[in-house]
């Protein structure tokens, strides 16, 4: 008896490491507090979970390595941000992700460096990945099981429910020397990705900075420069028949993209004078914002 008893409990032990590893658990994020200064500044070689001290309910969740944090977000990106002519919202496999990706000439590693989703996206994304029976990556696993630890989702009766659909999730790369299958990621880059990442979290968890953004889309831009703005993010198979996505993106990029070869006068079809024009219109309505504005190439914090 004494024996069988111990192999049941090792078997089980056994069984409980094998779920743990499948589940992506053995990954779990290091959880630590920041705003934009410490976060920047933050250098590690796992990943780390930032709560941020300048919003409520805004988790950073701060990558190394640009082929981690694809496999960790790429798919959920693709469904959101992505996919407008399916009749039905699905999640793509990792044979119809790969090659999504490799027809945008993209890699895991290049297809996105920053991304911005709300809990309830999350939910979406896991429920519909289960429903399809779709084989997630041990790196996706690990954010989901984030958010159950940190009781932003839960599951009942098979499914999984928004403890916070409101909490926002967004991603960065740690600073990085370019390698061979990932493209390197400079201060600087990283400084814009976090800014333009915590553009869209004031987007969506600042209601009087939301609605400044929606009056100044309808009043301020003309029907031209709206179009360019359409154009920009159509090439980047952005959904620009979603006007929330289109006004969210149009905000990060023209404010918060100090980064010239992510946004330009030159990549947005426009004068470098009309660039300046629409960014002087939009400060002077006073944003109710306090991420910095006017931030140029090289200023970092």
């Amino acid at each position: 008896m004494r024996l069988s008893g111990f192999i049941h409990r090792v078997s089980l032990l056994f069984s409980l490491s094998v779920a743990l590893l499948g589940s992506g658990y053995l990954q779990a994020y290091e959880v630590r507090e920041g705003n934009l200064k410490t976060v920047f500044h933050a250098r590690s070689d796992v990943p780390i979970a930032w709560r941020y001290t300048a919003m409520n309910d805004v988790f950073i969740i701060d990558v190394p390595g640009l082929e981690r944090l694809g496999r960790t977000f790429n798919r959920i990106t693709q469904l959101k941000e992505h996919q407008y002519s399916e009749a039905y919202p699905r999640v793509l496999t990792t044979e119809e992700l790969t090659s999504y990706i490799s027809a945008l000439h993209k890699t895991f590693a290049s297809f996105a460096s920053g991304h911005d989703l709300l809990v309830s996206d999350l939910v979406q994304f896991f429920n519909l990945a289960d429903r399809d029976k779709v084989e997630l990556f041990s790196e996706e696993h690990a954010l989901r099981d984030f958010l159950v630890e940190q009781e932003l989702i839960k599951e009942w009766r098979g499914f999984y429910q928004s403890q916070k659909p409101h909490a926002i999730i967004l991603s960065i790369p740690q600073v990085q020397e370019r390698r061979a299958n990932e493209p390197g990621v400079s201060n600087n880059a990283r400084y814009t990705i976090l800014l333009h990442e915590l553009a869209h979290a004031e987007f969506h968890g600042n209601p009087f900075y939301n609605k400044y953004c929606r009056e100044f889309w309808a009043n301020s831009l003309t029907d031209s420069q709206k179009e360019s703005f359409k154009k920009f993010l159509a090439s980047m198979q952005y959904a620009v028949d979603n006007e929330e996505l289109l006004i969210n993106e149009m905000q990060a990029y023209l404010m918060f993209t100090p980064d010239s070869g992510s946004f330009s006068a030159a990549r947005l079809g426009v004068s470098e004078g009309a660039l300046v024009a629409m960014r002087d219109s939009f400060i002077k309505g006073r944003p109710p914002i306090q991420l910095p504005l006017r931030v140029k190439a090289g200023d970092l914090p």
